[in-house]
């Protein structure tokens, strides 16, 4: 619907992706002719002011979405011109100012750590009364579709070490930063042409070190028991009132490393009460060596990191130090039934940050040193972004924002109402938008039943 749109000087081929607040696009910078991916962020009350939406569909949201950029784009003869905002400043935001811009939130928590080699970089955000928009690298593959449908690991030992390796070297790189991603999964894994990581999407992380029991933070497949349900043998104390974000992480980790090896799942949700394999693994943990390929040495790794409890889990250092050296990853005699254990130096070639500053990050700290002079003059510094006025949503405008803005946006409301009024023009475009509408995450596109995922979800039934 939005192909051949432009933003400035990229110009926008398809799209690619698509969640509750967000859409995602591929485009080409028409000057460099470099690929991007650019993310569409809804600001605060968005979706609920136009057509007063109010829902928690994520297909009717991103729909909602779609028809707002497209009378938006409509409206300026599908050519926008949009102001960049300072990157720095972004990071700069304190938690009021967040509060009162949360779709800011997400960028600024990611440029924190975007600097490593293994985290997605964020080269420009563009403002619009609409929503803002994230220029980030764009890779082809993400690591759901590689170990899926591509099955790109199930003979490859080396490749599946490196990919989680980086992985562990990204998202330990943001807890040593104070970030926690809180939304560890395949989609949100990305691979380059030399299979690279590149983590990304940052939507649902967080600074807090610890989270009250039953937060449901994440994807169902990956979220750790305590995010779900707070109760189990070992964590039943009721005087406990919060567990640490990180070891959420890092038991997400664990079904990744699982994802790798079996291709498989080993359970919907970590939740002993709707989940009957998960509730027979709380009780025995050899239920893993019963429903997956899992080598004894894999098995035992494994225990230790979909510990219960989550003060008990092992760190990331420790798994990376663990995953490593390990020289079997199935029971099977096939090809990951051996792994050589990786030598010092393809270690090293692996985790960019054991080899000190990468490329990247040198970059990364010149741009630093040679904005510091100039923050005085950030058109969007903390100050500046407070004394804004104030919109009829509540929030606060950025300084570029004036009148212009809302009769802008009251033009684009209006052009929807007036098409509304034609039914059949209104029932043509939903149609539109639900059939390009890319597939939610969270496997919501996979079929179980079908012969190509069959064994994605297996199921474990205790012997009678």
């Amino acid at each position: 619907m939005l192909t051949n749109c432009q933003i400035n000087n990229f110009q926008i081929t398809s799209q690619v992706g698509s969640g509750a607040y967000g859409l995602v696009f591929h485009a080409i910078d028409m000057i460099t002719e470099n690929e991007y991916a650019i993310k569409a962020v809804v600001k605060s009350s968005s979706l609920n002011d136009f057509g007063k939406t109010k829902t928690d569909d994520n297909i009717k949201k991103s729909t909602v979405l779609q028809t707002q950029l497209y009378h938006y784009f409509k409206s300026f003869q599908n050519k926008l011109f949009l102001p960049t905002i300072d990157l720095d400043s972004i990071q700069n935001l304190d938690n009021a100012q967040l509060a009162r811009a949360p779709h800011y939130k997400e960028i600024a928590l990611h440029l924190k750590v975007h600097s490593h080699e293994n985290i997605v970089t964020i080269h420009q955000v563009l403002e619009s009364p609409l929503a803002t928009f994230i220029v980030m690298d764009y890779y082809p593959r993400d690591l759901f579709t590689s170990i899926v449908d591509q099955r790109y690991f199930e003979s490859n030992g080396l490749l599946i070490k490196k990919v989680f390796l980086q992985l562990c070297s990204a998202l330990d790189h943001c807890h040593h930063m104070g970030i926690y991603h809180c939304d560890i999964k395949p989609e949100n894994v990305l691979l380059d042409l030399n299979d690279n990581v590149h983590l990304c999407d940052f939507g649902l992380s967080t600074t807090c070190q610890y989270l009250a029991p039953n937060v449901c933070i994440g994807s169902s497949y990956y979220m750790a028991p305590e995010r779900i349900l707070y109760y189990n043998d070992t964590t039943k104390d009721t005087t406990v009132t919060s567990f640490p974000t990180s070891t959420g992480d890092i038991w997400s980790l664990g079904i990744i490393l699982i994802n790798l090896t079996c291709i498989r799942n080993p359970w919907l949700k970590a939740h002993q009460v709707e989940d009957n394999t998960f509730s027979y693994f709380t009780k025995d943990s050899n239920v893993l060596k019963k429903i997956l390929p899992v080598s004894q040495e894999l098995y035992v790794l494994l225990s230790r990191v979909l510990q219960l409890n989550p003060y008990n889990r092992i760190d990331i250092r420790s798994l990376m130090a663990e995953v490593a050296s390990m020289t079997s990853f199935t029971n099977c005699s096939g090809p990951l039934d051996t792994v050589a254990p990786l030598s010092q130096e393809v270690y090293n070639n692996f985790i960019v940050g054991d080899k000190g500053l990468s490329l990247k990050e040198i970059l990364h700290s010149y741009r630093e040193e040679d904005t510091e002079s100039c923050n005085e003059n950030d058109y969007f510094s903390g100050s500046n972004y407070t004394g804004g006025q104030t919109t009829p949503t509540g929030l606060s405008t950025t300084p570029y924002s004036s009148d212009v803005d809302d009769l802008v946006m009251k033009k684009v409301q209006q052009e929807c109402t007036a098409e509304s009024d034609d039914q059949s023009k209104l029932n043509n475009l939903n149609h539109v938008l639900q059939t390009n509408l890319s597939t939610i995450t969270n496997y919501s596109n996979i079929d179980l039943k079908s012969a190509s995922s069959s064994q994605w979800l297996p199921s474990y039934k205790k012997d009678t």
